[in-house]
């Protein structure tokens, strides 16, 4: 796996590159970075090119904390992914977001959709936030405000991991949080504004023509399965993964059923 740069918004962008074949971006959520899809680049890269950027704020892409632009939004960070598919020269790709990477695929969708193959949530939803979600994370900016952007992720993070998990492989969540991306009080902040902003595009999903995944966890706290199944009957053509006993975190929890569930889906696109 090879890592590239490139510009956005004068600013520099980082994404690792590997495989051959269709490509396929992934798209980290918050808190994390491109790392999050290591286990799924290597069941993916013998049949796809696979590109796993870093979205601006986050590793290879940090921006420094005085130079946020004020425009900074889900369609800020759908912008970069677009500056991404031109730098790489792809006509068209399968994008799959992660949490907020999938509300950026969502914003891509919106304002990109010819790039597009085909796109898919994972452990995402189209809907804006609800008036308490964004009460949460307002209280949450306060936490990062006062105790640091650290001290915020390690407390969080296990909330995202289904009961199961917590209670049966407890390693998974501690292994994780050893392993979290250093990011700034900056980027947290920026990324939960731009969070509470964003627009309801489940009319997107509606009117999309090309194949659409869902990947789902009956234990996700995050994004409620009850809130996104309903979301699964509006494309034409849709994919829904459940998984059992699972949290927010597929890829972590269960990675060899998320990553063939991944799989079967690109393979059904690119028959």
């Amino acid at each position: 796996m090879a890592t590239y740069f490139f510009e956005f918004d004068n600013r520099q962008m980082g994404y690792q590159k590997t495989g051959t074949g269709p490509a396929v971006i992934l798209l980290h959520g918050f808190g994390e970075d491109h790392s999050i899809f290591n286990s799924t680049v290597a069941a993916l890269e013998k049949n796809y090119t696979v590109y796993t950027p870093d979205l601006p704020g986050t590793g290879m892409s940090s921006i420094n904390s005085n130079e946020y632009p004020a425009n900074f939004s889900i369609e800020y960070l759908a912008d970069s992914v677009a500056a991404l598919t031109h730098h790489e020269k792809i006509k068209n790709c399968t994008l799959l977001g992660h949490s907020m990477g999938g509300y950026t695929t969502m914003a891509f969708a919106k304002k990109y959709p010819s790039y597009l193959k085909a796109f898919g949530l994972l452990h995402s939803t189209a809907l804006p936030d609800t008036p308490l979600k964004i009460e949460n994370r307002l209280r949450g900016i306060s936490f990062i405000e006062k105790m640091g952007g650290a001290s915020f992720l390690e407390t969080t993070v296990p909330n995202l991991f289904g009961s199961h998990t917590k209670e049966t492989n407890p390693s998974v969540v501690t292994d994780f949080i050893k392993a979290l991306p250093h990011l700034s009080n900056e980027a947290l902040i920026a990324y939960y504004h731009a969070m509470m902003a964003r627009q309801n595009l489940t009319d997107v999903l509606a009117s999309t023509n090309v194949p659409v995944l869902f990947v789902l966890g009956d234990q996700d706290i995050a994004v409620a399965l009850e809130d996104t199944l309903p979301q699964t009957k509006m494309p034409n053509t849709a994919y829904l993964y459940v998984l059992e006993n699972c949290g927010h975190m597929g890829m972590l929890e269960y990675p060899t059923i998320f990553n063939n569930a991944v799989l079967d889906f690109l393979d059904k696109v690119n028959a």
